[in-house]
């Protein structure tokens, strides 16, 4: 998947940018250099260990920016008021 490789290969620089082996990222971000090898080079990983290397190299707030918080009008404040959405039907 080409997000997954381009996501892979900034994160590679990144880690060169900070001048950090594999192993040594892998150790800051409690993972084994197999799973931290294949997030570079494209394969998928659990969204924890994304998270988990990206704030071992100092971006553990980008996660929150990748999608907005929603935005509710405030009519539907009213309507729900007291009352959160938990499910879609």
């Amino acid at each position: 998947m080409k997000i997954l490789d381009e996501l892979g290969t900034r994160i590679r620089r990144e880690r060169i940018a900070h001048r950090l082996k594999q192993k040594e990222l892998a150790a800051k971000a409690a993972v084994s250099v197999d799973t931290l090898s294949a997030l570079e080079n494209g394969r998928p990983v659990t969204t924890q260990t994304l998270a988990q290397v990206l704030g071992a190299l100092g971006y553990g707030e980008a996660l929150e920016n990748v999608l907005p918080p929603p935005v509710v009008s405030p009519i539907d404040m009213q309507k729900l008021e007291g009352k959160e959405r938990q499910r879609v039907r």
